[in-house]
């Protein structure tokens, strides 16, 4: 073999590994970036069954403490009764307060 055909088979040979490594550099990328967007997919389900859930909660905590729902246990379960009249009534005429404004004035100025 003469010199220049060693160097034809070391180029050849440079090139072919070159290739190879850039050809397995492509393929272990596009491999990683598959399994980025597979982990992004599920990700994204589980966001999205997380919200259903929290809805749901949010749901069920309005239906708990609904007005109708509270009064109906209050009523039908516990045997309470809902007070209608008022129980105490305070009067007062508006002279009296007057008075009481004008006592405190003169004490704070």
């Amino acid at each position: 073999m003469n010199k220049g055909s060693k160097s034809k088979i070391a180029f050849t040979l440079f090139i072919f590994i070159a290739f190879t490594l850039l050809g397995l550099g492509y393929v272990s990328v596009k491999l990683k970036c598959e399994e980025l967007t597979k982990g992004k997919v599920l990700a994204e389900e589980k966001l999205g069954a997380f919200k259903n859930t929290r809805i749901s909660l949010i749901a069920s905590q309005q239906y708990l403490t609904s007005d109708e729902r509270i009064i109906d246990i209050a009523e039908n379960e516990l045997g309470m009764i809902k007070n209608t009249d008022t129980q105490m009534s305070l009067t007062v005429s508006k002279d009296k307060i007057d008075e009481i404004n004008k006592i405190l004035k003169e004490k704070y100025e």
